[in-house]
């Protein structure tokens, strides 16, 4: 296929671990990038450091980048990666109102709300949808090691205008450097895909503070994964979505893959800050409940995740063991 449009530059929005990898690997591929950061101090360190990026043959490279706090607005761009938390997205939606007409968003949000808050301040055809299956993990505001490959899936959220000129690019770009990226016609299924597996994956790692590989290692904790598995399915069933046994080794195939990574949600956990449960297991309570089937296991670990991340427990600092 051929791109009619260029992508010129690129914002990512967010300093986290997946906007730090996907900013550091989009800049040593030669993307003029700048990081959009929630704090100044770390946008000062960003551009005063640039990224310590840790590859995943474990090579070091040190990439220099351009950074700006958010309260400074977006910079213009062809391109934004919105990286953020769900539940920081709300905070930058006044700031996506004010882009160029011709910018192009893609999300890269765990679980699922995104797609209606971006509907609601973006016109049709300038939101896309992105599921990231990479590893990453943040050292520090400055710091980022890529810990498991996987692939970048971008497009509409539903079957929509998947042949737009700047997303074509950017995954043509991004493919030919290296990143595995496809381009979808419809994001929904595997925004599912995702949130199943991180409805599974990312509460148990955070209950009981182990890296995403330890899930498997032990009989019960698998036993457990299965249940919500099942749990979740239902639910999926509900939503116009059929999963099966195929989707359950792609799950066994990313805690494999990411065997090293520590979930977001146990980051979060361990730093004493919200977690995205709310839009992951809690999404999936509240269309159980709208549908009359019961998720008991994912209500109990809504509930515990909310409470662990409120009362501080387990220690807060690093982001690895």
């Amino acid at each position: 296929m051929q791109s009619q449009a260029k992508v010129h530059k690129t914002v990512v929005v967010g300093g986290g671990s997946v906007g730090l990898l996907y900013a550091a690997r989009l800049a040593l591929a030669g993307q003029t990038v700048t990081v959009v950061t929630r704090s100044s101090l770390q946008a000062n360190q960003l551009a005063q450091n640039g990224i310590s990026y840790t590859q995943l043959d474990g090579e070091l490279r040190l990439v220099p980048i351009d950074a700006c706090p958010i309260e400074q607005g977006l910079p213009e761009a062809d391109l934004y990666l919105l990286t953020v938390k769900q539940t920081d997205l709300p905070v930058i939606l006044p700031a996506l109102r004010r882009l160029n007409s011709t910018a192009r968003i893609i999300a890269l949000q765990n679980g699922m709300g995104h797609h209606e808050l971006l509907h609601d301040v973006l016109s049709e055809g300038r939101s896309f949808f992105a599921i990231n299956t990479e590893g990453a993990r943040r050292l520090s505001g400055t710091e980022v090691v890529h810990t498991g490959s996987g692939v970048l899936r971008v497009g509409p959220w539903e079957n929509g205008n998947s042949s737009d000129p700047v997303i074509q690019s950017f995954v043509e770009w991004a493919t030919s450097v290296g990143i595995q990226a496809v381009l979808e016609k419809s994001i929904k299924p595997y925004a599912w895909r995702k949130l199943m597996a991180n409805s599974l994956i990312n509460p148990l790692t955070a209950l009981f503070e182990i890296p995403n590989g330890a899930l498997l290692d032990n009989p019960h904790t698998e036993k457990l994964m299965r249940e919500l598995f099942q749990e979740a399915s239902a639910v999926a069933e509900y939503a116009g979505q059929k999963l099966g046994e195929t989707d359950w080794q792609e799950i066994v195939a990313i805690c494999r893959n990411t065997s090293r990574n520590l979930s977001s949600m146990l980051q979060d956990v361990k730093r004493h800050r919200q977690t995205e449960v709310e839009s992951i297991n809690g999404y999936i309570v509240k269309l159980g409940k709208l549908a009359g089937i019961p998720t008991p296991l994912h209500e109990t670990l809504f509930r515990v995740i909310t409470l662990k991340s409120a009362m501080g427990m387990g220690k807060e600092g690093g982001d690895s063991k």
